[in-house]
């Protein structure tokens, strides 16, 4: 806990004792937190030429292949398990995942006959299992992935080929199932189609992981590699600014089921669609000039010693700071002199600040309140047009989202000289 002292004007380093404590300089952020691949049969070399672009990946089953586990951590690449479907067992399941995962993927198009297939009554009276293993692995769940099918599911005259009428059916068949993320599949080949198709699920009030998309809705025959590279560029831009959209995965590193989209070649090889994936700028950009850097962060507690309030202003948005699991938390930035504030932009984390205030303050004391935010919907939070003065600022929430605390990728504040 990096608590501020009652007197923050003390000689040396004790200005803000504790803020010296946990302080550290913003960098770049070197690749997309949100990038990944669905591909299960990566060597330790495809894993070390796709690591520059993408942090991390799932292959539709809880463990992750052994020559990608071999090296994902030290280049940077998270391991994301998954229930495929099935009648999942809590014990083999939990016992199959390894240590430092953080999420967990629920059922494959379970309104597939060919996938998981289950009506929404059985991935509801199922999806208790995935609870229990979430609460002994401390995991964060993701809703069964969902996509238009055409040899679909049916139950009570309903026959599920639209993917919101499935997932409207489990959630009233699940009404106190946990589920933290909502995730889903796309495979057309127009970017204005994709942004619709996101735009249905925002309903859900949760945030979205693509886990499956390429372009594939054409004649085999039209679907070149430039359509490809121009729909991978399109979508890719989208998805990373799209403030709805937490991960998203393409598909994938080798499959012969659409022309033109694998990433990989031989062993450690990218494609030339491989090439392009890895080197996408990342990042949700800010047309807000002037973007302030600050010296020290701090913050009333940290979930872990892994989630420190520093995390939230080291330009990495695979990192992020989580409070305690209580009411109100605060995450103060010390912007290291008095600064004119113009904007403000956070990148919340699912567990995000339903109500809070932006403040500011001269002495680390007395605070004035620039803006209120009340019942929020977490993603992205851009402030523009703030007319405010002071040395720190300080994001301060009184009401969270969740059971979880409160969870910030990354802050941005911009301004000048006063």
């Amino acid at each position: 806990m990096a608590l501020i002292p009652p007197n923050p004007f003390r000689a040396g380093c004790s200005l803000l004792l504790l803020l010296c404590l946990t302080g550290v300089s913003a960098h770049a952020q070197a690749k997309s937190a949100k990038r990944g691949l669905g591909y299960g049969y990566h060597s330790a070399e495809d894993m070390r030429a796709l690591s520059p672009g993408m942090s991390w990946w799932y292959n539709w089953s809880p463990t992750p292949e052994a020559g990608a586990a071999s090296v994902a951590s030290s280049v940077g690449v998270s391991f994301v398990p998954m229930v495929w479907g099935g009648t999942p067992n809590a014990d083999q399941v939990a016992a199959a995942i390894p240590a430092g995962a953080q999420y967990l993927l629920g059922f494959n198009e379970p309104n597939f006959k060919s996938q998981a297939n289950m009506t929404p009554s059985v991935a509801a009276a199922r999806w208790p299992v995935l609870e229990e293993v979430a609460r002994r692995k401390n995991l964060k769940l993701v809703a069964p992935a969902v996509n238009y099918c055409g040899d679909c599911v049916s139950e009570g005259g309903v026959t599920f080929t639209d993917p919101v009428v499935y997932l409207d059916a489990f959630f009233d068949a699940c009404k106190t199932c946990k589920v933290d993320y909502i995730a889903v599949h796309w495979y057309a080949c127009d970017l204005s189609a994709l942004k619709w198709y996101v735009g249905l699920f925002k309903k859900y009030n949760k945030p979205i992981w693509l886990t499956e998309f390429a372009c594939g809705d054409r004649p085999h025959d039209q679907i070149t590699l430039d359509v490809q590279k121009k729909y991978m560029t399109e979508a890719v831009n989208y998805l990373e600014n799209e403030p709805a959209v937490f991960r998203y995965a393409w598909f994938s590193g080798r499959n012969n089921e659409i022309p033109n989209i694998n990433l990989l070649g031989n062993s450690g090889q990218l494609t030339e669609l491989g090439r392009l994936y890895v080197s996408l700028p990342a990042g949700g950009g800010t047309s807000q000039p002037g973007k302030l850097t600050p010296v020290l962060a701090a913050a009333s507690s940290s979930e872990n010693g892994g989630t420190g309030p520093e995390k939230a202003i080291d330009g990495d948005l695979s990192t992020r700071w989580s409070s305690a699991f209580a009411d109100p938390q605060y995450l103060l930035l010390d912007l290291g002199a008095t600064k004119k504030i113009t904007g403000v932009k956070l990148q919340w984390e699912a567990a995000y600040g339903k109500d809070y205030q932006l403040q500011v303050s001269n002495n680390g004391t007395t605070w004035t309140t620039v803006t209120s935010v009340v019942a929020g919907d977490g993603g992205v939070d851009e402030f523009t047009n703030l007319s405010a003065t002071g040395r720190f600022l300080r994001i301060y929430g009184t009401k969270r989202s969740s059971g979880y605390g409160y969870s910030l990728f990354e802050v941005d504040v911009f301004g000048g000289t006063p």
